[in-house]
């Protein structure tokens, strides 16, 4: 398990761009918080998907986004 520094500001603010990790889709930053259950950043984002398909919101842990 890694440490995580609590004083460091967050990696992402709302409008920023970003990418999931695990698939490589883009999003957009919505909301940063605190993590209740993850000593972490947890981000509110719109997965930003193609069409046909919608645009949806996810909450993620900021471990789990990269820089698109």
């Amino acid at each position: 398990m890694r440490m995580v520094d609590r004083d460091r500001p967050a990696r992402y603010r709302p409008g920023d761009r970003a990418a999931l990790r695990a698939t490589g889709q883009p999003v957009e930053i919505l909301e940063v918080r605190r993590g209740e259950f993850v000593p972490d950043y947890v981000y509110k984002v719109r997965v930003l998907a193609e069409k046909p398909a919608r645009p949806y919101n996810l909450s993620v842990p900021e471990h789990d986004l990269k820089d698109g």
